[in-house]
């Protein structure tokens, strides 16, 4: 979590660089509204992950005295094993995340934006550590302690943020052993020759061992298969979920409602009508009509709603856990409010004027 926190500048200076190499091709790379959409849900897993830390290293720490060797953090060719290890939890991890429903819905608003850039990479599924984490434990059975793991999980996703972006071609033999940016498009293109494909993290030979490869041919279309068509983070979190449990209630056999939960996306119940979805090549992105005076507005106080939220990262350690329970909920407020905002909701500006009134305790309490 550390090294995350750290990069957060050096995010938004790559993100810099690949706007202004756009600009010099004379292409519009990134989108306010979903910039403003993935930054809020990074940031929404972010502050999850701080709030569940017990819970979420709980487990990890519950199996790691009956681990089968004691394996010392100084050793390189231990970081070398566990590096292989993490990458290949990953890619089962990731898999599974894209064939089962319930692990789909956590992993889903990853895939929801119809843009391809930096800030993609940071747009996350809010409760996926839930799913993420459970891939890992098999290391603590090895001997890996927490530390070594969780600097290990944090390169691994350091690594991926590059691969996030339209403005880099193929890389030659790399393609063949590492994930590319031509890798990771294919990943989130829902055109139906790339679907469920290039599950690595930093190394692609997973894919082309376990039939999981494709090469990127004709132009990725992104987003999922059904659009969520909402820049409001919060309900872009919610919304996999509600269709699911909407699903369910109208499936009519009792075993089929568990089974919608498990199921592949595609899996229709007995008795359900599920139109047919088929996504055609340059399928429209969503846009949202948003007055110059709400857009800034979203930018202004969302910038320092995520300066807020960084100071929270930074200081969470000393923080109690209802105190954490507490900011968590401030700004889950807060993403809904501006999303409200964002979107010309009626009711966006009363959720802002309660969730700012609380905004002066909440940074005092930080």
């Amino acid at each position: 979590m550390k090294l995350i926190t750290l990069s957060i500048p050096l995010f938004f200076l790559l993100m810099g660089v690949e706007w202004l190499c756009g600009r010099l091709q004379g292409r519009r790379v990134f989108r306010g509204p979903d910039v403003f959409a993935n930054l809020s849900l990074g940031a929404a897993q972010t502050v999850f992950t701080t709030v569940a830390v017990g819970l979420l290293a709980g487990a990890y720490l519950a199996l790691y005295p009956y681990r089968l060797f004691d394996i010392p953090p100084s050793s390189a060719l231990a970081w070398g094993v566990l590096m292989l290890g993490v990458d290949f939890a990953y890619y089962w991890f990731h898999r599974v995340s894209h064939r089962m429903n319930l692990a789909w819905a956590a992993h889903a608003p990853h895939h929801q934006s119809e843009d391809y850039n930096l800030a993609v990479a940071l747009r996350q599924g809010p409760l996926q550590p839930l799913v993420s984490r459970v891939f890992y434990l098999p290391l603590a059975l090895m001997g890996f302690p927490l530390t070594m793991f969780a600097t290990a999980a944090a390169l691994n996703a350091l690594y991926q943020f590059w691969v996030h972006t339209e403005l880099i071609d193929r890389l030659g033999p790399l393609e063949w052993v590492l994930v590319t940016p031509s890798h990771h498009r294919v990943h989130h293109a829902c055109n139906g020759r790339y679907l469920d494909k290039n599950h690595g993290g930093i190394l692609i030979i997973w894919d082309r061992l376990f039939g999981t490869f494709e090469p990127e041919q004709e132009r990725p279309t992104y987003g999922t298969v059904k659009p969520v068509r909402t820049f409001n983070p919060l309900l872009a979190a919610l919304a996999p979920f509600g269709e699911l449990a909407a699903r369910a209630r109208k499936t009519p056999r009792v075993l089929d409602k568990l089974k919608v939960w498990l199921m592949p996306p595609e899996w229709t119940p007995p008795g359900v009508d599920t139109p047919a979805a088929e996504v055609m090549p340059g399928r429209p992105r969503f846009e949202v009509s948003t007055s110059r005076r709400a857009a800034l507005y979203v930018g202004v106080v969302g910038v320092l709603t995520l300066l807020v939220t960084v100071l929270f990262l930074v200081r969470s350690p000393l923080l109690t856990v209802p105190m954490r329970l507490a900011f968590a909920g401030w700004f889950l407020t807060s993403l809904g409010g501006l999303g409200g905002v964002l979107e010309g909701k009626r009711w966006g500006p009363a959720v802002e004027a309660v969730r700012l009134a609380a905004a002066p305790l909440v940074v005092a309490a930080l």
